[in-house]
């Protein structure tokens, strides 16, 4: 499965095919905007990944922290994802190592913790709760 990164240019051309796949994952809860989101990518301030014919798509953004740099996955979504996850793995570790981060990380919904059970070099290191505020 062809795995590629598309530059902040050419996002728009992509995006009628790509918005109906992250609407699956980009919820209101996320505290992101399907608009918030394709803005990002367009300035380069997130990285837009296609798994294939657009039977996936990732978005990632490096995150400078005080001790380390990581690359933070903030949305994955797609079919047939057992097809092509370690593929986006390995592209991702690559993609991490290039541009000097020490870790990869994502947050996900209670089911990824299975992945532990498959894949022992992921560790879940938090949980993360939250709770909306009553404005």
């Amino acid at each position: 499965i062809q795995i590629g990164g598309v530059p902040s240019d050419q996002v728009m051309q992509l995006w009628p095919g790509v918005e109906p796949v992250l609407a699956r994952v980009i919820k209101p809860d996320t505290g992101y905007t399907m608009e918030s989101v394709l803005t990002a990518l367009q300035l380069a301030k997130m990285q837009l990944w296609i798994i294939g014919h657009i039977q996936g798509v990732v978005v990632t953004q490096i995150e400078d922290r005080p001790a380390q740099r990581i690359l933070y996955t903030l949305f994955l979504a797609g079919n047939d994802m057992s097809e092509w996850i370690d593929d986006w793995c390995e592209v991702q570790d690559d993609y991490a190592r290039c541009n000097g981060c020490a870790a990869v990380e994502f947050n996900g919904r209670k089911g990824w913790n299975k992945i532990g059970e498959k894949k022992p070099e992921w560790k879940a290191i938090r949980t993360v709760f939250r709770r909306e505020l009553e404005q």
